[in-house]
């Protein structure tokens, strides 16, 4: 039987049949490995494949083996022995075979193609190396399997790295830029506009109004679709000449060409309004509102509006207009007009101790402020907007308006002008008043009964000892503005508030219903109606009375303080600051006066829960039950106080978010202004102030070049916590500012912009 070793090495030996009782030893002389098991393995097999009489008896003697050695060679030329039939590989034992070498066509196992494929030794595959032969590979080999381990491994490792490095390169792209505010789309002018407004269509349609301007622009293009100068040349001119032989009338030399000419422009302009829903573009003038076509911008229909008019408020499709007698509704899609009419008004209640004007501001300007009251929170707002050299000089300029304002009294002959006097009187009322609701317009008459009004002083009584007393310095100026801004609100009469405490009949129907239809009760103080889903809530001085559809008293409440009045408007029908003072959510009712925000049960009037809250001035709701407050950092001595000036005294804006079943408070923050804008995760807060001040106009205002410059502040809350996202900044202050999710449309002197940002 012939024999190789795994060394190469190969052998010839006799086998005899006491080999088959007695197992022999073969250790490899040239490499040592013991290959016993795999000799007497291949002995059994022998003799089990030959015929019985072909197997000799046993010797009674020691089994003998008799090796003849060769010596391994480079490459075998002979082909393997014929009568080598085994079924296992000769070097992995207990393996059995499944191929033949490639070159010298011995059996070779898996194990043997693990080394070294369809080769039995690298001998044979330098061999086929060599000889060019061509040899499939073998997929399974050791080599081929680690390297294509690796190389799986390294794309694996190399994806997972461009991932993380991509997810990595994302997230600095997102934080540092995508997630922040850019212009992504902005038109610049030449020339100044102080007003306008825009609208965004369809996502990629911006139409504005830039003072004169009306444009469509496609913001995919970022070019005009088209565009029309409204204030012509012709009329420009007309008005100047108008203006001009107006001074001549008076008296008075004329303007500088260019100021009177940025003045007339700017008159003309803010008499401009823009409407736009869908692509119904509307803008009102004086007496008219003009339609303008969708594709050429040309004008396409004009209507006439009602001489006794409000604001014109856009409600879905249409604008709303009410006047004293009536409310007119424009429809923007075909122009068609409809107007409701009430019956005509009795007398009105004149205006007592300045009740129509809240007061001006810092009384620099003798000819205009002389004797008038001052408003606290305009005085505190422009003194805190001054610069610091504004700031130190402030005594000086108010103690030179002061002298002035002695000089033009005693020339008046000592009078305080007529303008200012406060009144006190009240002529007998009955009026009718018809107001916007959900279910439809209703009347309020109000009738007077009984005038009454209480006078109560708003002011802290007068420091002993003077500002002025002792060393003075830079640290003690604005103390001394304060002292003097105080006295000059006691000499102008500003320092008390007069309440109406007066009992009106107040009657509230449907409208087109007969007088005798409806509630009608008696109240304490002014009444204001405000129209609910369900109902309506009317609210006198301290008393709340809540009725239901049919316009029947469910129940009545009294608060601690008076109710404000209803919050201001935009012209988009929205109030810049939320809801309020009275709003219906989920069957709660939520009203705020001017230091309480109350919930009440809508059915049964109960108290839910009270906030105290001095200076509530709007609500927001989200989709989950919270509430969204906007409030600011006033105390109650603000209301007894609300005529003393404190210019060193700041109030901050604060949003609070509260649960709306339990009035428990969430989170507050104070992020510089108020919320404008909440829809789903979109949350802003806007901070702003303009200065007023025109570098061309303003010669003879003495705040000018002393106060800060214009500036703009958004922030982005999360609802999650109330941190800030992101604030927004700009150096200018918009003149129109919409919100729109993650898109932000402004409109500045110079520039229509819009910002965008990535939000998930």
């Amino acid at each position: 039987m012939k024999l190789q070793c795994s060394c190469g090495a190969k052998y010839s030996f006799d086998i005899t049949a006491d080999m088959l009782q007695n197992p022999v030893k073969f250790v490899c002389p040239a490499c040592g490995a013991d290959s016993s098991d795999f000799v007497n393995e291949l002995v059994r097999q022998e003799f089990a494949a030959a015929p019985a009489a072909e197997v000799p008896p046993a010797a009674p003697s020691a089994p003998r083996l008799k090796i003849s050695h060769a010596a391994p060679v480079a490459a075998p030329t002979e082909a393997p022995a014929e009568n080598v039939v085994s079924k296992f590989c000769q070097k992995h034992r207990g393996v059995l075979v499944t191929e033949n070498c490639a070159v010298c066509q011995k059996p070779i196992c898996p194990q043997c193609m693990e080394l070294f494929g369809y080769f039995c030794s690298p001998l044979c595959k330098g061999k086929a190396e060599a000889q060019n032969i061509a040899v499939p590979v073998y997929a399974g080999q050791k080599f081929n399997v680690e390297a294509r381990f690796w190389r799986n491994s390294g794309l694996i490792f190399g994806t997972i790295a461009v991932l993380v490095l991509s997810a990595l390169g994302f997230a600095g792209w997102y934080l540092w830029y995508g997630s922040i505010p850019h212009a992504a789309f902005s038109v610049r002018f030449e020339d100044k506009s102080f007003s306008g407004d825009s609208s965004l269509v369809d996502k990629n349609q911006f139409v504005f109004l830039h003072g004169g301007t009306l444009a469509r622009y496609d913001l995919k293009t970022k070019k005009p679709v088209w565009s029309q100068d409204l204030i012509s040349k012709t009329e420009l001119a007309a008005a100047i000449a108008e203006e001009n032989r107006a001074e001549d009338q008076l008296g008075g030399g004329h303007t500088v060409a260019m100021i009177l000419e940025k003045h007339v422009r700017k008159r003309l302009e803010v008499g401009l309004s823009l409407h736009v829903a869908g692509q119904n573009i509307w803008v009102g003038r004086d007496e008219k509102l003009t339609r303008y076509d969708w594709a050429t911008g040309n004008p396409a229909q004009t209507v006439e509006l009602p001489a006794e008019r409000g604001p014109l408020v856009l409600h879905e499709t249409e604008l709303v207009t009410e006047g004293r007698t009536s409310i007119t509704h424009i429809n923007l899609g075909n122009g068609e007009i409809r107007t409701e009419r009430i019956a005509a008004p009795g007398a009105t209640l004149l205006a007592q101790n300045g009740a129509e004007d809240t007061g001006g501001g810092l009384p620099l300007n003798p000819g205009a402020d002389s004797g008038k009251p001052l408003d606290p929170q305009k005085v505190a707002a422009q003194a805190q907007n001054l610069k610091l050299a504004g700031q130190l000089a402030l005594p000086a300029l108010l103690a030179n308006s002061q002298n002035q304002t002695r000089l033009l009294k005693e020339l008046n002959d000592g009078k305080t002008p007529a303008a200012h006097q406060p009144k006190a009187t009240i002529e007998e009322i009955s009026d009718t008043t018809m107001v916007r609701g959900p279910n439809g317009d209703l009347l309020l008459s109000v009738k007077l009964l009984e005038a009454r009004f209480v006078t109560r002083s708003a002011m802290k009584a007068a420091p002993k000892k003077s500002a002025l007393d002792g060393e003075v310095n830079a640290s003690r100026t604005m103390d001394i503005a304060n002292e003097t801004l105080n006295e000059m609100q006691r000499n102008a009469g500003g320092d008390s508030v007069t309440e109406d405490v007066s009992r009106y009949q107040v009657s509230v129907r449907k409208a087109g219903e007969p007088a005798s239809a409806g509630w009608t009760g008696e109240v304490i103080g002014p009444a204001q109606l405000f129209p609910l889903k369900s109902g309506a809530v009317l609210t006198a001085g301290k008393g709340v009375v809540l009725l239901d559809a049919d316009n029947k008293i469910l129940w009545q409440a009294s608060l601690t303080y008076t109710v404000p009045g209803k919050l201001i408007e935009s012209d988009d029908g929205f109030s810049h600051f939320g809801d309020g003072p009275c709003v219906e959510r989920d069957g709660v009712l939520y009203l705020f006066d001017q230091a309480v925000l109350s919930a009440f049960d809508l059915k049964t009037g109960n108290a839910r829960w009270r906030l105290p809250s001095v200076g509530v001035v709007g609500l927001w709701f989200d989709d989950h039950g919270a509430v969204y407050v906007n409030t600011t950092s006033a105390s109650p001595d603000d209301i007894k106080y609300s005529k003393q000036i404190d210019v060193t005294k700041t109030t901050d804006a604060i949003v609070q978010k509260i649960d709306g079943q339990s009035g428990k408070i969430l989170w507050t923050a104070k992020p510089g202004g108020y919320i404008s804008y909440l829809a789903g995760q979109f949350i802003y807060a806007v901070q702003s102030y303009d200065s007023g001040v025109d570098p061309d106009e303003a010669l003879s205002d003495t705040l000018a070049g002393l106060q800060k410059p214009d500036y703009l502040r958004i922030v982005r809350l999360n609802p999650k916590n109330g941190k800030l996202l992101w604030v927004y900044e700009d150096q200018r202050c918009p003149f129109s500012l919409h919100f729109d999710r993650n898109v932000i449309e402004l409109g500045f002197k110079k520039e229509m912009q819009v910002l965008k940002y990535l939000a998930f």
